[in-house]
């Protein structure tokens, strides 16, 4: 199988250039990148940034926006945002984005049944867009600490259900499914048709080995239901009392051993 993985920039901090993150991914060996919507920055300056370092963008990623808020307004900023980002991934070279509940919100702003409502007719306004464009939209999995909306794949599957966009898959993160899933490799047959991106990082959001999911077994069954999308490794350094220098050398680390193991694991299924 020719697998792509990647890893998310966001995992380098926010005091590094993009190029300098760029060159880090590189000399890690991943075939590309998962990027945040930034569109204060230049995609076309970006583009070539990652095309100087043979790196694919595999998916873009939105930064935050409520697209269920009760508040109109705003509600109606973050399909924007949304809808400008297509255009800006689309600039990018990239044909994916990826869309989620607001992280931080944790809790229905008043009746939930509305606020799942709010979320499908936003997410339905966004498809209209990434149809037009042919770009795919993947709904990211979160767990109930980042956000309240869309924890489980079941959830998931009744949004795409429901939107009925034939440009809408799933994203599902297997450090979320180590606190939402009964079963991850349950939750990974059950979307398999409409499984586009995979995250990985360990039960502690480390280095594949330093926490107790058997991240093998997920591996394996993406082989065995044919999940042809990337593998996008998703790590933090331990704690947060690490130097900056030294947390980045750290996630270093861990996408450097977490990538020889999944190269391993896949070449014996």
């Amino acid at each position: 199988m020719n697998r792509e993985y990647g890893l998310s920039l966001w995992t380098f901090g926010d005091n590094i250039s993009f190029e300098a993150k760029c060159e880090i991914a590189a000399d890690i060996g991943v075939d590309g990148v998962e990027i945040q919507g930034d569109m204060t920055q230049d995609p076309i300056r970006f583009r070539k940034i990652l095309q100087n370092h043979n790196l694919k963008v595999l998916s873009v990623t939105p930064i935050d926006a409520d697209i269920s808020s009760n508040n109109t307004a705003k509600r109606s900023e973050a399909v924007q945002y949304f809808l400008d980002m297509m255009d800006w991934a689309k600039a990018l070279g990239s044909e994916r984005i990826c869309l989620h509940g607001k992280v931080g919100k944790t809790s229905a702003n008043e009746d939930y049944e509305q606020d799942w409502m709010l979320f499908v007719d936003s997410t339905r306004k966004v498809m209209e867009k990434a149809e037009q464009l042919d770009i795919e939209v993947v709904v990211e999995v979160l767990n109930r600490y980042e956000s309240y909306q869309v924890t489980t794949a079941k959830e998931a599957l009744k949004l795409v259900e429901t939107v009925s966009s034939p440009n809408l898959f799933l994203l599902l993160d297997a450090y979320h499914m180590n606190i939402e899933e009964p079963n991850p490799v349950q939750a990974l047959r059950a979307t398999a048709g409409k499984l586009r991106v995979y995250h990985i990082a360990d039960s502690n959001r480390q280095a594949i080995g330093n926490g107790h999911a058997n991240l093998q077994e997920q591996v394996n069954t993406l082989c065995e239901i044919g999940y042809q999308g990337p593998i996008v490794m998703e790590m933090t350094a331990s704690d947060s009392n690490h130097e900056e220098q030294d947390s980045l050398d750290i996630v270093t680390s861990y996408y450097k051993r977490s990538l020889r193991t999944l190269k391993t694991w896949e070449s014996n299924f």
